[in-house]
């Protein structure tokens, strides 16, 4: 895009030398360095986007694999629940992590919104690594108030990054 620019200032500059100075920069010159300006800004705009876009994908990635993970982590549980012949009611639990996940897998990163997005996936983590902590009997009960907790920093998270987007 920049030696374009430069070429159009260099051929520009040959037009404008040959014409006489009283007669000012000829129409054809002055439409082709107008039509030069509209895209050099519109360029110009697109370069936030352009230099965010490889955070973008990172973000994207771990957006993606995130909730998909925990969404394993949570079919995980259910299925040793059902193994095991042990819930003692933790279904309450683990189910709606599991919906909520699945809630979670459309997320997409756009690059108003990546940080906040990838920021709640990431305690998403931490979130299901509690869920197991509790569900397992290693954390008092208690710690499901921490859980909810949890829940509510991610999906304000992702709420906020959907505002974001738009």
């Amino acid at each position: 895009m920049h030696q374009e620019h430069q070429k159009l200032v260099r051929a520009l500059h040959a037009l404008t030398d040959v014409q006489d100075h009283d007669e000012g920069v000829p129409d054809e010159a002055f439409d082709i360095l107008m039509e030069r300006a509209q895209a050099l800004m519109a360029y110009e705009k697109q370069m936030p986007a352009l230099l965010a876009e490889p955070q973008r994908l990172r973000s994207q990635k771990v957006i993606f694999w995130s909730w998909r993970a925990q969404s394993a982590v949570a079919i995980a549980l259910i299925l040793a629940f059902r193994l095991l012949g042990y819930s003692d009611g933790w279904y309450a639990l683990v189910v709606p992590h599991l919906v909520g996940t699945f809630c979670g897998w459309p997320l997409e990163a756009t690059v108003k919104n990546h940080l906040a997005r990838r920021n709640a996936s990431i305690a998403l983590h931490a979130v299901g690594a509690l869920l197991v902590l509790v569900v397992l009997g290693v954390l008092s009960p208690w710690f499901i108030v921490a859980l909810l907790i949890g829940w509510a920093f991610v999906g304000t998270a992702v709420a906020d990054g959907q505002e974001a987007g738009k």
